[in-house]
């Protein structure tokens, strides 16, 4: 199981707030996404990011917990994004300054990074499978991360 995160920072032009997104892939199919608008309003990209891998942290602990019903165990899953500065917000625990206001609930990140539960890793933006979900790219782009997620086109 591996998680792809990613944020569009103030994407929403009206309410200037950033969006959230990310994908769940198991054994190499997409399972579950999301597309969310973030409740606050942040002032950094590293923090549209962080508040967006919490997101995305949730429903992988749940899916974690449903696959151990079925004694199929992921000791650490890894959640992909694109920008360094969150994985240091997340990897360390000294509270920097500039995260100090950070909801208290986005630490609930930092505390599976700390337990092992979740793995941060950093995705060059064109590895970047959250991007199909908000962001605006070609043609030829979308097929590619499409068959890559394990997605296909119907035809009737």
């Amino acid at each position: 199981m591996i998680s792809y995160c990613d944020a569009n920072y103030v994407g929403d032009k009206i309410e200037r707030r950033s969006t959230s997104e990310s994908c769940h892939i198991i054994i190499g199919y997409l399972v579950t996404w999301i597309n969310k608008k973030q409740v606050s309003i942040v002032i950094s990209t590293a923090k549209a990011k962080f508040i967006s891998t919490t997101t995305s942290c949730t429903p992988l602990i749940w899916i974690k917990n449903q696959m151990e019903d079925y004694n199929i165990y992921e000791e650490s899953i890894p959640i992909y994004y694109e920008n360094k500065a969150s994985i240091s917000i997340s990897k360390n625990p000294n509270l920097h300054s500039g995260a100090k206001h950070i909801e208290i609930k986005h630490h609930f990140l930092r505390d599976h990074v700390e337990k092992g539960t979740m793995e941060l890793e950093f995705v060059h933006t064109d590895n970047q499978f959250a991007n199909i979900f908000t962001k605006p790219i070609t043609e030829e782009r979308l097929i590619l991360l499409r068959n890559q997620l394990g997605m296909a086109l119907v035809k009737e």
